[in-house]
This record gives C-alpha cells, structure tokens and sequence, in this order.
C-alpha cells in the first residue's frame, strides 16, 4: 500500500518537473509510477546529459 502511495506521489512529481523543465510528460508519468520517487534522480540526470550536451554544441568550433 505504502509503495502504491508513494509512485503515485513520484508520478505527480515527475508530471510538475517535466512541465518545468520541458521534458516529454508521458514518459517521466509512466517512469514516476514504475519506480516512484527513485524516477525524479533519474530525469535530473537526462535533463542535465540534454543540456551538457546542448552546451557543447552551441560552443564547438572547429579550426582547420
């Protein structure tokens, strides 16, 4: 029951932190009621590999 409770609280989490950060909400919903509360470390990290990667691109240059 105690589990049951807490992925429905990652899942209303995960929804609030998607819409914040612009991620796909139906996937980070889904990955809240799977694993619960453990998902929101998991969409921290993709979110922070999205940018690192976004950043890098924009400041490459290449010399020839």
């Amino acid at each position: 029951m105690i589990w049951f409770l807490l992925s429905l609280l990652g899942a209303v989490v995960l929804y609030i932190e998607a819409v914040r950060k612009g991620m796909p909400i139906k996937r980070w919903v889904f990955a809240g009621l799977m694993c619960g509360p453990c998902a929101w470390y998991l969409l921290s990290v993709h979110y922070r590999r999205l940018w690192l990667r976004n950043q890098i691109s924009e400041y490459c240059m290449w010399r020839a």
